[in-house]
């Protein structure tokens, strides 16, 4: 498989991009806000119910006030708000309906996506969505075959199956694979029998977001599960939040029995397994959170042997693979973008014995595998993918040329021949499979359909100054024309977190927006990985006020461009993107007219108490330390609403099967805002049942949400 950092393996840029909501064009001002300002009735009696229980406590000598501390609790008063407060907002929708979003919506969100491509032992595996299909089914294209075959497909196993992950084995005759439902990302694994299309006996579960490497002779593999019922850790009140400890499983035993290989210290931990193409060696890469990592080395043919440490306890991110006689390990310590170290594997934690392969350049290294007898290495440079290969000794061989500045998926392990096989996208190019043959050169495998013209569209790249006079990175597409002086509905993304970059990639629900005439922007925020460790460090933690500084520059520069106004600007965002918007919403909420924010962190003093929060702890700061509390508190959206600020119209979405950021937050956020408000305009919620935070969401489903966002955002905008 691909050797991603932690932030793009676990978060996933394509995830995000898909997160994202939209807005849309038409005419007129803002919407007129509710006559005196006041709340629905049915919305104030609810609220006041629940700011019952609210609480006030002390914290580090700082009285923090919780008025709807009562919403945390899932019983019948929370059911009840959240059942009042979806049926309004239900309702606000309907009345302002437009069949002609729902026709055009579901037309672009046909077109479909790669995900996961793989070449093991002569055959392509990849992840394809298209069409009308609700969930994207794994596909091989056999050698020598001219189309693929699909091997799984959640599309018949039931109407809200999702297909996790894929690992097939390195020999491409079985394929690992996780199945889960309703979006809640709960894993159970499969294997399944390429060459036969049959699914073997094993069945484990517990394996959410689970690492796995196959032996070289395919007859068993490591991989990551959390506790059973009866074994150690096992957290009964939350269950596949922690411990995601490593074990092994031969084929055709009873998984019950598999023995465990490595336990982690940390709940809060994750363990990524490497085996080596000889099936001598087995990497353990260790992750600290998104900014620290180790790596441990195991020899499976010293019985009891133990991981030994070879990289660990440093604060910088490492993780390696074994190819011949030499560890490879890529590293940001001391070089913020990463270098590529070969360490031999009779002294690999000799320092004095490691030798520098591809060393740190201009761009950041995202990825790196091993095809045939090269390393290929995806960098970030200048905010776009790079695909470049090197000779196991680092001797340059070339740059894989892509078809413009845009994202890409991949490269994947590929122990056989030389082919590397990726996915390619940009804001304007549908996603695209590809194979490079040294001998050959890049060639198109597979395409989705792509029924839009791209030449009506403009992209821009611009770059805006942030408080402190750090310059931030914005993309703009636009309806080819666009002039300034003619205000048009510009709608703001980002994210800024988790070393998660932010490049040029296919956002389908954009194209519904753009061809109402808006403007779509993606800003590239500190936080992220773009320009390295150094970047990502300036977003996080302490300094976790740089990237919302950045957003707002990115607000206030946008009317300056004459292309919008900030009456007809929206903000959006997803996750760690939502706590962006809940930013900006109590940072400066005169800015914009309108937000959309989705599945996100509003409450920062207590999210480490909604598991599996604990995990973010690394990246936002631990509330129980006084240091920590301290910047969390001061910028925690939901403890600085402030009654009667003019807020803008607002709808704050979450899901009930949400396993990775409790619903808790949206609740509170949510009816926080609405008492306080003085604008009058509508600050809506809404609860989904059957969808978690976005991985696994079908297209029928994406639609309903994005009709929902655009109709409110066209409502607010004075659009309709």
């Amino acid at each position: 498989m691909s050797r991603t950092r932690l932030s793009t393996a676990f978060w996933g840029t394509g995830f995000l991009l898909a997160a994202l909501c939209a807005a849309c064009n038409g005419g007129g001002g803002a919407a007129e806000p509710r006559p005196g300002g006041a709340l629905d009735p049915a919305l104030a009696a609810v609220n006041a119910e629940a700011r019952a229980g609210a609480v006030v406590e002390t914290i580090f000598g700082r009285e923090v006030a919780d008025p709807f501390r009562a919403l945390e609790r899932d019983d019948d008063l929370t059911r009840r708000w959240v059942e009042v407060q979806t049926a309004f907002t239900e309702r606000y929708l309907a009345g302002h309906a437009d069949p002609a979003t729902a026709e055009r919506l579901e037309a672009f969100l046909s077109i479909g996506w790669f995900r996961d491509a793989v070449r093991a032992g002569g055959r392509t595996f990849y992840l394809r969505r298209d069409g009308d299909q609700e969930q994207g089914a794994l596909y091989v294209l056999d050698p020598g075959a001219a189309v693929p075959r699909v091997l799984v497909d959640p599309n018949v196993l039931g109407p809200r199956v999702a297909l996790d992950w894929v690992f097939p084995s390195p020999g491409g005759r079985r394929v690992a694979y996780g199945l889960s439902e309703e979006g809640d990302e709960r894993s159970v694994l499969h294997v399944l029998d390429v060459e036969r299309g049959e699914t073997l006996a094993e069945r484990i579960e517990h394996t959410k977001w689970t690492g796995l490497s196959w032996l070289a002779d395919e007859t068993g593999f490591y991989y990551t599960r959390y506790p059973r019922e009866g074994e150690p850790d096992w957290d009964p009140e939350n269950v596949d939040s922690y411990f995601a400890h490593l074990f092994f499983h031969a084929l055709g035993s009873d998984a019950a029995g598999d023995p465990p290989v490595f336990r982690l210290a940390e709940k809060t931990d994750f363990v990524t397994p490497d085996v080596s193409p000889d099936d001598r060696w087995v990497v353990l890469n260790v992750f600290h959170g998104w900014s620290r990592s180790d790596v441990l080395l195991l020899d499976r043919t010293v019985p009891g042997a133990e991981p030994v440490p070879v990289d660990a306890g440093g604060d910088h991110l490492v993780s390696g693979a074994v190819r011949g006689d030499r560890l490879y390990l890529v590293t940001n310590e001391g070089h913020p973008r990463f270098r590529i170290v070969a360490a031999p594997l009779d002294r690999p934690a000799d320092r004095a014995g490691w030798v520098e392969v591809v060393p740190e350049g201009e761009g950041t290294i995202e990825a790196w595998s091993f095809v045939g007898d090269a390393l290929v290495v995806r960098f970030t440079e200048n905010v776009e993918s790079r695909l470049r290969l090197f000779g196991l000794d680092g001797s340059p061989r070339g740059e894989i040329a892509l078809p413009t500045s845009g994202s890409v998926d991949g490269p994947t392990e590929n122990r056989g021949d030389g082919v590397v096989v990726f996915e390619f996208d940009s804001f304007t190019q549908p996603p695209t499979l590809y194979a490079f043959d040294p001998a050959t050169g890049l060639r198109e495998l597979d395409r989705v359909g792509r029924d839009f013209d791209p030449s009506r569209y403009e992209l821009r790249r611009e770059t805006v100054v942030s408080r402190d006079g750090t310059p931030i990175v914005v993309f703009l597409v636009l309806p080819a024309g666009a002039v300034p002086g003619e205000p048009r509905p510009a709608l703001v993304t980002g994210y800024g977190g988790f070393n998660v970059p932010m490049l040029p990639g296919f956002v389908r629900n954009i194209l519904y927006w753009l061809e109402r005439g808006g403007i779509f922007a993606q800003a590239v925020l500190r936080g992220g990985s773009e320009f390295g460790e150094e970047w990502h460090r300036a977003g996080m933690l302490g300094n976790k006020r740089n990237v919302f500084d950045d957003f707002e520059a990115v607000l206030r520069w946008l009317p300056t461009t004459g292309l919008t106004i900030p009456e007809r600007l929206a903000i959006t965002g997803a996750s760690n993107g939502g706590l962006l918007m809940g930013a900006m919403l109590t940072r400066c909420p005169d800015a914009f007219g309108a937000a959309v924010a989705a599945v996100g962190l509003y409450d920062m003093v207590r999210f480490a108490r909604f598991p599996p929060a604990e995990i973010w702890v690394s990246e936002y700061g631990d509330p129980a330390e006084p240091e920590a509390f301290a910047w969390l508190y001061d910028y925690s959206p939901y403890h600085n609403v402030r009654d009667g600020t003019p807020y803008p119209a607002a709808l704050i979405a979450t899901a009930q099967r949400d396993t990775r950021v409790s619903w808790k937050h949206s609740v509170k956020f949510a009816a926080r805002l609405q008492e306080a408000s003085g604008s009058g305009r509508p600050i809506l919620f809404h609860m989904e049942r059957a969808v978690g935070h976005g991985a696994g969401t079908g297209r029928s489903d994406a639609v309903r949400e994005y009709v929902r966002n655009y109709t409110f955002l066209e409502t607010e905008l004075g659009l309709r």
